[in-house]
């Protein structure tokens, strides 16, 4: 459940950032889509993919070693 909260709380990073004019990835991104600043866009857009993938990475992670019957009989001590 933190994996999916995570990525909501990216999605309203950019309204809430807009609405209360507070300088921020979402608010940037939001100017560079209105100024057409395609590099920015593109930035933002990977910036924000790779920190989706991390932490999606780590909870896997984190989820395999919390719940120890998730591990493959291989890698059973």
């Amino acid at each position: 459940m933190l994996g999916l909260s995570f990525a909501q709380m990216l999605r309203g990073a950019i309204v809430v950032e807009s609405i209360f004019a507070w300088p921020g990835m979402g608010r940037l991104a939001v100017q560079a889509v209105l100024g057409r600043d395609f590099p920015v866009v593109q930035g933002v857009a990977i910036v924000g993919a790779a920190v989706f993938l991390a932490v999606n990475l780590t909870v896997d992670l984190l989820y395999g070693w919390v719940d120890p019957r998730l591990r493959t009989a291989g890698q059973r001590a």
